[in-house]
């Protein structure tokens, strides 16, 4: 039960600050002898920080449903961005799929994309809207920006780049107003994590019939390796859910300030720590 509250607490907050819960994934395996929690357990995870963003974002979520049914422009045009920024983002993930999961065992590579990221999110500061810039309202999202979003976003998916970090430092960039770069990522993040979800989903599916599990078994021993850790619902998940979803409130909303005050860059000094403290500690 403490290791689902842990792992819950780790997720709610790791998946939404700019601290890369992947890269922290990984060096919690190295340094601290931490296990990856099994396929069902990672949905449930999902699914709580999903619930969050819902939560924290629900009026914007229910004006773009409702403006959609209406087809009212502005928030057609709003959905329309979230949309075209996800399809680099799957091109990345489900084309680059093996080399990226495979820098999931190089520790050490994982500590230097946590540098990338503290350089990227301290100098976002000197961005077009960045705290170094207070006058600067910033433009609106357009579809090449959104673009430009989306294939960042992909490039989030090596371990250590942070998410929101990148795609919120990008757009800070590229002149996006502050409040909305931070509303834009997360809500972008929801095909992204849904879609992440939905084929570990998939996957648990099918390790749920016999038949395919043995077939695994003789021509693709990985996965049937993977379905080892298979298991179905118990009440210490759905407490890791609750956790996570709980955190991922909080988290959500802190970095929101964090943003709209012009402080992103304050986790750059924890990342840098982090990266530099792996790469001595770790061989």
């Amino acid at each position: 039960m403490i290791e689902s509250i842990i792992l819950g607490l780790l997720q709610g907050l790791a998946e939404f600050l700019p601290i890369s819960s992947s890269g922290h994934l990984v060096l919690g395996k190295e340094l601290l002898g931490m296990e990856e929690a099994g396929m069902f357990f990672d949905i449930m995870l999902h699914a709580g920080t999903l619930l969050s963003i819902f939560v924290v974002f629900r009026k914007k979520i229910v004006d773009m449903i409702v403006g959609c049914i209406r087809r009212d422009k502005t928030q057609l045009k709003e959905v329309g961005y979230i949309v075209l920024a996800s399809i680099p983002t799957a091109i990345i993930g489900i084309g680059f799929k093996k080399p990226l999961e495979s820098l999931f065992e190089n520790p050490r590579a994982v500590c230097c994309a946590l540098l990338v990221t503290a350089t990227l999110l301290f100098v976002s500061q000197w961005g077009k809207t960045g705290s170094k810039h207070p006058e600067c309202e910033g433009v609106q999202m357009n579809w090449w920006r959104a673009l430009v979003t989306g294939v960042v976003q992909g490039i989030a998916c090596i371990p250590g780049i942070s998410r929101s970090g990148s795609t919120i430092s990008g757009m800070i960039f590229l002149g996006v107003n502050r409040k909305y770069a931070g509303e834009f990522s997360f809500l972008m993040s929801i095909p992204a994590v849904g879609g992440a979800a939905l084929l570990d989903v998939i996957k648990w599916v099918k390790c749920q019939d016999p038949e395919t599990v043995a077939r695994y078994a003789i021509e693709k021993p990985e996965k049937a390796l993977a379905c080892a850790d298979a298991s179905g619902f118990t009440p210490e998940l759905l407490v890791g859910m609750i956790v996570a979803f709980i955190f991922g409130i909080i988290a959500l909303k802190w970095l929101m300030a964090f943003v709209q005050k012009g402080k992103f860059h304050y986790f750059s000094y924890y990342l840098w720590a982090a990266g530099i403290l792996g790469l001595i500690f770790i061989k």
